[in-house]
């Protein structure tokens, strides 16, 4: 069996408001900020070219092209100039993400600012354990309101695994809608998502992947061996539903 998440729509446990690493006088996010700072004072020379339109937009280039790095396929194409996705280097990854607002408790998967993922240790040990060297996780310190830190240590999540085993023909047709040649957007209700099919040949024995075909970061997909520890271990996540394996 298989099982697709939805993104969180309102904030909550599951997305909780706030910024990385917080926000300096002018309301900017400071990941932002020292993403921009680094490409103006410390990237190499060769590299700065690559993001600079002759406009003077590359220290806002820059951050924006790491970020799309949390939410895409590894090395994909992406932007209206499409450059593939580099590997993350190390001054890359957020560092914090500070809670302005609600969410005194978190989910084992919650959702960050521009749809990036985050998980707890517990849920990062399953998926290691089940994908081992599939995916990449960075630390990241979640800061509660007033100073305070949830109990365990959270992690960017960064999924690896990108498959096209989404079947149309054998889905219902009100469970998705065409976005482009070849290209869907999948309909978020129970309902719906029990009559999206996807291959058992060709999702095999993958655990947590993304379909390139459909609604991309949108949905999230999990074998129904990770529901099943994510659910006897205790661990909250965001809305998911059974869909159909063929």
């Amino acid at each position: 069996m298989v099982w697709g998440m939805n993104l969180p729509r309102a904030f909550g446990e599951f997305w909780p408001d706030g910024d990385f690493e917080g926000t300096d006088a002018s309301g900017a996010d400071g990941w932002t900020m020292r993403l921009k700072a680094y490409y103006q004072d410390n990237m190499p020379t060769d590299q700065k070219v690559l993001f600079d339109d002759g406009q003077g937009n590359g220290p806002l280039r820059y951050p924006y092209f790491v970020s799309q790095k949390f939410t895409n396929e590894p090395g994909a194409l992406t932007g209206r100039e499409p450059r593939h996705l580099s590997p993350i280097e190390s001054q890359e990854p957020p560092q914090s993400f500070d809670i302005a607002r609600g969410s005194k408790s978190l989910g084992s998967l919650i959702k960050l600012n521009n749809r990036i993922l985050a998980v707890d240790e517990p849920l990062r040990t399953i998926i290691e354990r089940l994908d081992p060297q599939v995916h990449q996780f960075f630390p990241i310190m979640i800061k509660l309101r007033k100073g305070n830190t949830p109990p365990s240590k959270y992690y960017t999540l960064v999924i690896g695994k990108y498959i096209d085993s989404f079947l149309p023909e054998n889905s219902t047709s009100d469970a998705y809608r065409s976005n482009g040649e070849n290209q869907f957007i999948h309909e978020e209700t129970k309902k719906a998502m029990s009559g999206l099919a996807f291959s058992k040949a060709l999702f095999g024995g993958a655990h947590l992947w993304r379909e390139r075909r459909l609604s991309a970061e949108w949905l999230t997909c999990f074998s129904d061996e990770l529901e099943a520890e994510i659910a006897n271990a205790g661990l909250r996540i965001p809305k998911h539903f059974r869909m159909k394996e063929v």
